[in-house]
């Protein structure tokens, strides 16, 4: 069943891996140390491993539920090893994870491509991909996702072609579920695909099935009972869930919680949008400001005000439930259809990277916007074609079939709750592989017909 494809060239595979080895190392040693930029969700994500080192599991403590667990165990492994403030230890560990991608992406391109050409296109281009790039420069879950994410698909493909590697490629597909759990759509997704060709892949049986399932399931297990040992309830991985969730139905750029009626009521009357437990959205921050009220995909909050402010805890399940409930009702469905489009677009559109909007801006912006405008004028629609390719072929090209599935989860997970150009590029290799691939066929497909249009002519030329 496997298509055609190519066997890596060794001596690229050698060059690209040492080649990502030293721009992400010298990116995180010197140019951006990770950890001269822990803030905002970076600080949460350090404070969070350390307090791990020192204090081990914490049940009850229910703000260590708030985002997933994933990442801060990842970044408690060097702490743990090298010293608590030993951040650059832990900064070689993200500077490694991004380098892996780099000639793991050329692997997959190898497996998938039909053109080896392509596939070496795919390798360089990533890396020079900037904006993976900048990501080893903060201590968030984009790096770690980035390669186990790719992990877990390059070995997905490989059980699929080959039946070789099932309970490494259930371990990546594991901490993949663990740094980010909206990958587990694309492990049903997968499940369903191989369903659908089971009687075609004799290779792919239940050993394979239990050895990429089982560390799946295990880490499901783990994380709601951990879940559970944190905040007291079921049905949950992580809370800022619940505001996420919030923020995309009603369309608010800071969302406010007090433990008081008074303390809620002093921050309405000074209309402080700084005090309390705060999270704010720049993505939709950035819409406000850039947009008119009639703009198609402009923010238009659903309860009229840009802040939403309430008494309880910032994650607490039922009073988020409420509150969508009412954004619901005040806006209709059709509006919330349109709060999807424009939660999706944020992928691609109008924002402006985080966090290199913050702190360095002045140096470090300007190369990821130009990245921005790069992905979107260059690879953004041609990977649409592609996703569309790939889905429509699942029966003849179900490896394909799997990046186009990826890329519609970060579109989906997008559009339920809201995305954001940070949040999608540990998805752009597959945009970029698909882009090039589909850039491949159309213009040797283009090739061959002029090519025959200009044979055409001499055919249809009397002979003497």
């Amino acid at each position: 069943m496997r298509p055609r494809g190519h066997t890596p060239n060794l001596r690229f595979l050698l060059l690209l891996t040492v080649l990502a080895l030293l721009t992400r190392l010298v990116w995180v040693l010197w140019i951006h140390p990770p950890g001269d930029y822990v803030f905002s969700d970076m600080g949460q994500y350090v404070e969070r491993a350390r307090r791990l080192v020192l204090n081990g599991f914490e049940p009850g403590s229910r703000e260590l539920a708030w985002q997933v667990w994933g990442t801060h165990v990842l970044l408690a492994l060097p702490l743990h090893l090298f010293g608590l403030d030993n951040l650059t230890a832990a900064a070689v560990m993200w500077g490694l994870m991004g380098a892996a991608a780099v000639p793991l992406a050329y692997l997959l391109a190898c497996r998938l491509c039909r053109y080896a050409g392509t596939a070496y296109a795919v390798g360089v281009i990533l890396l020079l991909w900037h904006p993976n790039l900048s990501n080893t420069g903060y201590f968030l879950s984009e790096t770690p996702f980035l390669l186990f994410q790719l992990a877990a698909t390059y070995g997905l493909v490989v059980v699929w072609q080959d039946g070789r590697g099932a309970w490494p490629t259930g371990i990546a597909c594991a901490i993949a579920f663990a740094v980010r759990p909206q990958i587990a759509i694309f492990f049903v997704a997968v499940l369903l695909l191989w369903i659908l060709h089971r009687r075609r892949l004799p290779h792919v049986g239940v050993r394979q099935l239990v050895g990429v399932s089982l560390p799946i399931l295990l880490m499901l297990l783990f994380s709601l009972w951990r879940f559970h040992a944190h905040t007291g309830y079921w049905g949950g991985i992580a809370e800022n869930a619940n505001m996420n969730s919030t923020a995309g139905r009603c369309h608010n750029i800071v969302t406010q919680a007090f433990k008081t009626q008074a303390q809620l009521r002093h921050s309405e009357r000074r209309d402080n949008t700084r005090d309390g437990r705060r999270v704010g959205l720049p993505q939709y921050r950035r819409l406000a400001q850039v947009l008119p009220e009639n703009h198609p995909f402009a923010l238009r909050p659903a309860l009229g005000s840009e802040t939403i402010r309430f008494v309880g805890y910032i994650g607490d399940p039922e009073v988020h439930r409420q509150i969508r409930q009412r954004c619901v009702a005040a806006t209709g469905w059709v509006e919330q259809v349109r709060y999807s489009v424009v939660n999706a677009s944020l992928l691609w559109f109008f924002g402006r990277q985080w966090p290199e909007l913050e702190r360095g801006h002045r140096v470090f912006l300007r190369y990821v916007e130009v990245y921005k405008y790069i992905f979107g004028w260059v690879f953004w629609l041609p990977s649409l074609v592609g996703v569309g390719w790939a889905v429509a072929g699942l029966r003849r090209r179900p490896e394909w079939t799997m990046l186009g599935i990826q890329i519609l989860v970060s579109i989906g997970v997008a559009a339920a709750f809201f995305g954001t150009i940070r949040l999608r590029t540990p998805y752009d290799p597959y945009s970029i592989l698909l882009a090039a691939e589909v850039a491949t066929l159309a213009g040797v497909a283009i090739l061959n017909y002029v090519r025959r249009r200009a044979r055409a002519p001499e055919a249809d030329a009397p002979t003497a």
